[in-house]
């Protein structure tokens, strides 16, 4: 936990890259980061009984991780990314929150104002065909 922390604490304030890229701590671009902060390992081929296992399991991590943010950041917003998601067959949706809604059902979601950024974390467990990953985004751009 207290790596993730210290991971939320950089990326609230390193730099983004000029052009879609992976770095240490993930994949990132114009105006954003995107940080796997853990993934599970074999799911894709896993009995889908044990994915959901896994993918609550996840959902536990993201709480827990959310309180310890809650000290840092103020209380979160809980926003679902399915209506965005939706929305991307009909209209642009800015980068990085298209990608993130493919990716994540909701997000907790803190406003870092001293900083100009979003700081939104889920977990990645649309994709029936994908591990199962916590993430922590960092953006400039504010949620469509």
């Amino acid at each position: 936990m207290e790596k993730y922390l210290a991971l939320a604490d950089v990326l609230s304030s390193r730099g983004f890259p000029a052009e879609d890229s992976t770095s240490d701590v993930g994949e990132g671009g114009p105006g954003f980061h995107l940080a796997p902060l853990a993934a599970s390992h074999g799911l894709r081929v896993a009995d889908p009984a044990l994915r959901v296992a896994e993918a609550e399991r996840f959902h536990d991590d993201r709480e827990a991780l959310a309180g310890k943010l809650t000290g840092r950041w103020g209380e979160p917003s809980r926003v679902g990314l399915r209506t965005i998601r939706l929305r991307t067959a009909h209209e642009e949706i800015p980068e990085p929150w298209a990608r993130l809604s493919l990716l994540v059902r909701d997000v907790r979601l803190w406003e870092l104002p001293e900083h100009g950024r979003w700081a939104a974390l889920g977990v990645a467990d649309v994709d029936q065909d994908d591990e199962v990953r916590l993430l922590l985004l960092v953006t400039e751009t504010a949620p469509p």
